[in-house]
């Protein structure tokens, strides 16, 4: 990690700092706080206070209820956890972006990828897969056909993107008859897909997933959903086949959401809950079954 002062880290972020002007050599937490190093405080308490102020040699990046408050040097913020991790992003972690094919993947013919791709060890692409340029995929993943991914994508290892889903009707004899997927997935730019996370391709018509949208570990995305541009979805979620999920929502850990359900933008799926019926935009649920907690 380098060295960078307050004066570097406000001009980065375009702010005014207040106080002496500290040698930061990385990043620490309210928790414990380190010598010459940066933390951020995004809610505040007089404790908080008397305890930053016995650290006189750390760089706080605070919301502006620290105004008058804070002895040590400090940046005022309207968002002081993202500008924290610009922080980290831009001064402390290392802009060294992998590319290339490790030379145990296995990729199959018809396959299109972008300029400054990378595939990671034991990874499979099979036929008629397009992979956009910049775009990371890392080790044990597999792609099966007919999936277009975009650009500036990060698929971490373990994930599975293209399998057939949990698609059965039974027949005259009471026998499950399994019922073929031959449709396709449409991954949008700028997507983060978590480790052993499974995206379903369609039965008939795609599976997309919109630009930005973020998706935790351990995640499953049934077939034929479509999930909207900037949506994060938390660690073992589940949208069962058919589900709708707008722009702009939060689906918290463990949520599921019952196979064609619509859910609007700008919602808020809340811890475990159990969505049964189409959710309008900027509503809050919680529960099993999931209710409306704020409309």
């Amino acid at each position: 990690m380098g060295i960078v002062d307050c004066v570097k880290v406000a001009t980065f972020l375009q702010k005014k700092y207040v106080g002496k002007n500290v040698d930061i050599r990385f990043f620490s937490t309210l928790d414990k706080i380190e010598p010459n190093s940066i933390v951020f405080a995004k809610k505040y308490s007089d404790e908080l206070v008397e305890k930053l102020n016995d650290h006189l040699d750390i760089l706080v990046i605070a919301i502006n209820d620290y105004q008058n408050k804070l002895k040590c040097p400090h940046i005022l913020s309207a968002n002081p956890r993202l500008d924290y991790l610009r922080v980290i992003d831009h001064f402390f972690i290392s802009k060294e972006k992998k590319k290339g094919i490790h030379p145990s993947a296995v990729i199959e013919q018809e396959v299109g990828l972008g300029q400054g791709v990378y595939i990671g060890a034991n990874c499979y692409i099979g036929k008629d897969v397009n992979i956009g340029d910049n775009t990371e995929i890392h080790h044990n993943v597999v792609i099966l056909g007919n999936v277009s991914i975009g650009r500036d994508c990060y698929i971490k290892s373990g994930a599975v993107i293209g399998e057939e889903g949990f698609g059965f009707e039974v027949n005259e004899e009471g026998i499950p008859e399994h019922f073929p997927h031959a449709g396709k997935i449409e991954i949008g730019n700028n997507v983060f897909i978590g480790s052993n996370t499974t995206i379903e391709r369609g039965t008939i018509g795609a599976t997309i997933i919109e630009d930005n949208v973020k998706i935790d570990d351990l995640v499953q995305i049934g077939h034929n959903s479509r999930t909207g541009k900037n949506t994060m979805i938390t660690v073992g979620a589940v949208l069962c086949g058919g589900v709708i999920v707008g722009n702009n929502c939060y689906v918290a850990p463990h949520v599921t959401v019952r196979e064609k359900v619509v859910v609007e933008d700008d919602c808020f799926l809340g811890m475990g809950a159990v969505v049964l019926k189409d959710v309008t935009t900027g509503t809050t649920i919680i529960g099993n079954p999931g209710k409306v907690l704020v409309k």
